[in-house]
């Protein structure tokens, strides 16, 4: 076996409206390492395009010589022509004696076989062997970002998926929602999106190409609101995009109190000019006939108003069952409310 053909040795590894509108008024902020990750995270919230992604064949090659990292040459046999050597920001690196190579982009055995044929074709040696080996890597890192458990920069060395992106920091968070944005350093006006509810969603993962300079942004899972007579009120995500329900957000707040007024239900919901409007929702007629179940967008408020007359009865029947007396009264208290 020739030098030239030697295998690279470096592969690594209260009140309804007030609560309301804290609620509609809310937010949150994603602030950026870098001037490049600000730019990307910026053309996400911009809006770009959520086009499917189409499967990419990955492409097993070796590891990829950038500008900036540090090379060894080694010229077989000849110490004076071997060198370390810093990539130029034109690709190119200073050979002793045979001036200037492009070598950026290129796998370290393709770059021994450019600067050997260059110092052949220069006239220096007559049969050069010559091997390349990268001591320093200046460009490998990616930037993961958004709802994943350790957002930051990693180093990725070599060809890797959007699958090794995500492992390195750790997985998404259980707020993450159905889009996940890549932004290529070669490419940065075109956005790459990958829906986490593709059918192929984990073939998507690995057969998606990131490398040195990309950023990855995981987006937030919008929400929905359950407030008032429920027995858990709060926030609840739509998992992975998936949107819910008014039932299925009731049934996430644990169920409606026995004191709700079900038929007095409504979705509050955000308008595109910044105001609100009210939907209402007759949660029993819902609950018996399983009709008028409605979709719920992001941000929508799901309230369920309590029963003045329904808390009285719960309130005062057990006391008044003691006597015949109490009974009747609570009799004629249920079927007049």
């Amino acid at each position: 076996m020739s030098i030239r053909n030697w295998p690279t040795p470096l592969k690594r590894q209260t009140n309804w409206w007030t609560f309301a509108a804290i609620i509609l008024a809310s937010g949150a902020m994603l602030s950026s390492p870098g001037q490049r990750t600000a730019t990307a995270v910026a053309q996400i919230a911009n809006g770009a395009s959520n086009t499917i992604p189409i499967l990419h064949s990955r492409q097993e090659t070796g590891l990829r010589i950038g500008v900036g990292d540090m090379v060894q040459v080694t010229v077989f046999d000849t110490p004076e022509l071997s060198a370390k050597l810093r990539v130029n920001a034109d690709g190119t690196v200073e050979l002793p004696v045979a001036g200037s190579t492009a070598v950026s982009g290129m796998t370290p055995q393709e770059a021994g076989d450019v600067i050997a044929k260059h110092l052949k074709d220069a006239q220096i040696m007559i049969d050069p062997r010559v091997t390349v080996t990268i001591a320093d890597y200046a460009t490998q890192e990616v930037s993961v970002l958004g709802e994943v458990k350790s957002p930051g920069n990693y180093l990725l060395l070599g060809p890797h998926s959007l699958y090794n992106a995500l492992s390195a920091a750790g997985g998404t968070t259980e707020k993450a929602g159905g889009d996940i944005m890549i932004t290529h350093l070669a490419d940065p006006q075109k956005l790459e999106t990958i829906h986490v509810d593709s059918p192929n969603y984990s073939q998507l993962q690995r057969l998606t190409n990131v490398t040195a300079g990309d950023v990855i942004y995981v987006s937030r899972a919008g929400s929905v609101y359950v407030v008032g007579d429920v027995a858990r009120p709060g926030e609840f995500s739509m998992v992975a995009g998936k949107r819910l329900t008014v039932l299925e957000a009731i049934a996430l707040a644990q169920g409606t109190n026995t004191t709700a007024a079900l038929s007095r239900a409504a979705i509050l919901r955000k308008t595109d000019d910044g105001g609100a409007r009210i939907i209402p929702v007759d949660l029993k007629r819902v609950a018996q006939t399983a009709e008028g179940d409605q979709m719920l967008n992001a941000e929508d408020i799901v309230m369920v108003p309590r029963s003045r007359g329904r808390a009285f009865v719960d309130a005062t029947l057990p006391a008044l069952t003691a006597s015949a007396v109490g009974s009747a009264f609570a009799a004629m208290i249920l079927l007049g409310r």
